[in-house]
């Protein structure tokens, strides 16, 4: 008798799409986390716009600091919602399994990436538009650097949230270092409170900090400073490759 062929296994492709679907009705039945951090980030830019106009260099417009920053610190704040993504793989004791199954790092972070950034995107795009349709926040100049940046970005935070996911082993390391991350790189990056207002040694340790170059890439994005923004933009994808990267070499372990 004539063996019959083996049957392939689903292909990459096939097992990341399967991987992306299950991570996106994750965060459908679970909305909240999300939905608060969009609300609040609308109500403390509408308090704080004014602080930033009196705060801003003649010429400028407060918003131009107040928008981005205030989308940098907020979609900083869910890195948690990124981690706990991997971190529910051992609460239900799957993680294991899920390692030793057919599909590799990249397929698993890649399925794990795809909703979260899509919901970063999102919560971005919310804040933006909510900014340009009620405090005169200048969308049309970003052209298509301020899409890119966001993407970017968006990357950025949920390859760190992964990172993170990755290493925590319970639910209160993972909130200890991304709430206490999350508000420090907050701080030191310019993002709540400019930096020109702060002690001069914030100003000096800003660029070790994500966040910082975030901030700077969006406002680039709308003052048309292309230097700025290409800078901006190596140091955020540099910054998500090692993520990433860290990320693999800890699902192989």
């Amino acid at each position: 008798m004539r063996p019959e062929p083996a049957t392939a296994g689903p292909t990459p492709a096939r097992r990341t799409w399967v991987m992306t679907r299950h991570t996106l009705v994750l965060l459908v039945r679970d909305p909240g986390t999300p939905l608060a951090y969009t609300v609040m980030s609308l109500v403390l830019l509408s308090v704080l716009h004014p602080v930033y106009d009196r705060l801003a260099t003649p010429g400028t417009s407060g918003i131009v600091q107040a928008a981005p920053g205030i989308a940098v610190m907020f979609t900083l704040l869910a890195l948690d919602v990124a981690g706990q993504l991997l971190l529910s793989e051992r609460t239900w004791r799957t993680w294991d399994r899920l390692r030793s199954g057919p599909a590799s790092p990249s397929t698993i972070l890649a399925g794990k990436a795809l909703p979260l950034i899509a919901l970063f995107l999102t919560q971005q795009a919310v804040l933006f538009l909510f900014a340009t349709a009620l405090l005169g926040f200048p969308l049309g100049a970003g052209t298509w650097r301020l899409p890119v940046m966001a993407l970017l970005w968006a990357t950025c935070v949920t390859a760190c949230g992964l990172a993170l996911g990755v290493h925590a082993r319970s639910q209160g390391q993972l909130a200890a270092a991304s709430d206490i991350g999350a508000l420090t790189i907050t701080c030191l990056s310019g993002c709540l409170v400019p930096l020109t207002v702060l002690p001069h040694w914030v100003s000096t340790v800003a660029p070790a900090t994500p966040g910082y170059w975030a901030l700077h890439g969006f406002q680039a994005a709308v003052t048309g400073n292309t230097a700025a923004y290409t800078h901006a933009t190596a140091v955020i994808t540099a910054i998500t490759a090692t993520a990433l990267l860290i990320s693999a070499r800890t699902i192989r372990r």
